[in-house]
C-alpha cells in the first residue's frame, strides 16, 4: 500500500476594488473584467509575491502584490490611481489606521499628502494601513477634483485607529482619538 500526501498551497484573498472600469491579469491569464465600480473577490490565489496587471482606458500597469498565506489583500484602482494594502510588507504593529467612510450616498476624492490617493463612496470606505506616524495633510474633495469640501491635517500616532465620517458642507465626524484631526481654517 504506498499513501500520498499533499500538502495544500497555501492561499490567500485578492480583492479588486475599482471605480472605473478595467480588466485585470495575473500573469497572461485575465482574472477580472469589470464595466464600471466594482468589488471582485479573487479566493485561493497562491501566497507569494504576484505581478498583476491592470487595464484602464486601453493602458496596462502592473502592480506587485504579496498575497498573504490567509487573508485578504486589497488592490484599489481608481481612474488616476492605483495602489495596494499589501499587509505583509506593509503594516507594522502598531501602526497607525485611518478609515475614511461617506454618507448619504456621497462620494469623495481623497488627496493624502498631496497625491490623488482614491475615491471614497458611501459604498466603498477607505482604510488605510500603511501611513506612517506623523503629520498627514487631507484633503477631502468633490470626485472631479475641482471642489475642496475639506482641509487640514492629520497628527498620528502608534496605535491610532482613526475613522472619518465625511458628508458634503459639513465638518468631519472623528472617532479614535479626535484631536489627531486639526482641520484647516
Amino acid at each position: 500500500m504506498i499513501w500520498l500526501f499533499v500538502a495544500a498551497a497555501q492561499a490567500g484573498t485578492v480583492l479588486v476594488s475599482t471605480t472605473v472600469p478595467v480588466e485585470v491579469r495575473l500573469d497572461t491569464v485575465p482574472v477580472v473584467q469589470t464595466f464600471g465600480a466594482s468589488d471582485v473577490t479573487l479566493p485561493n490565489v497562491e501566497a507569494g509575491r504576484k505581478v498583476f496587471t491592470v487595464y484602464r482606458d486601453g493602458k496596462a500597469q502592473p502592480i506587485e502584490v504579496m498575497v498573504p498565506d490567509e487573508g485578504t489583500v486589497r488592490i484599489r484602482v481608481g481612474a488616476e490611481s492605483l495602489d495596494t494594502d499589501t499587509p505583509a510588507a506593509n503594516v507594522k504593529e502598531g501602526a497607525p489606521t485611518l478609515e475614511l467612510r461617506a454618507v448619504n450616498g456621497q462620494k469623495f476624492g481623497v488627496v493624502l499628502d498631496g497625491k490623488r490617493t482614491a475615491v471614497v463612496s458611501f459604498h466603498q470606505a477607505l482604510k488605510l494601513e500603511t501611513l506612517g506616524i506623523g503629520e498627514h495633510t487631507l484633503e477631502v474633495r468633490t470626485p472631479d477634483n475641482l471642489t475642496v469640501w475639506l482641509k487640514g491635517t492629520l497628527d498620528l500616532e502608534k496605535g491610532d485607529e482613526i475613522v472619518m465620517t465625511l458628508e458634503e458642507g459639513r465638518m468631519a465626524e472623528v472617532f479614535g482619538r479626535s484631536q489627531a484631526w486639526i482641520p484647516m481654517k
